[in-house]
């Protein structure tokens, strides 16, 4: 049975280090020279900001039926079916996925989103 993706949010300690829950990667900031290089591991489904994707596996393209779509098709998806990253995201229903938002506090509007899922 599927249902949708499990969510945890950070507010406090919304910069400390993204590692997947299943393997225990460092998926965000894993490398000490660029802390904003990412590093997928096999489980990661998205990386995200509020502005844009920084990451889409194939297993989110076809969750959320993006095949063939460009960025801006995506993004322009986003806005009008769910206001934004944040609620396009929860969108998700594969088994046991997991999202962990982050938000910067007040009055800082950011927010970061990452989504993890078992393999197969």
């Amino acid at each position: 049975m599927t249902t949708g993706i499990q969510r945890t949010e950070l507010r406090t300690f919304y910069y400390t280090p993204v590692h997947c829950p299943f393997c225990g990667t460092r998926v965000m900031g894993a490398d000490p020279v660029d802390e904003t290089r990412i590093t997928a591991c096999p489980h990661t489904l998205f990386i995200a900001h509020d502005t844009a994707f920084e990451y889409r596996s194939e297993r989110l393209n076809k969750n959320l039926d993006l095949h063939g779509l460009s960025d801006s098709e995506v993004e322009a998806r986003w806005l009008k079916e769910a206001g934004g990253v944040d609620g396009f995201t929860d969108q998700v229903t594969l088994a046991d996925a997991i999202k962990l938002a982050a938000y910067a506090p007040d009055p800082s509007p950011y927010g970061s989103y990452y989504g993890f899922a078992p393999t197969e």
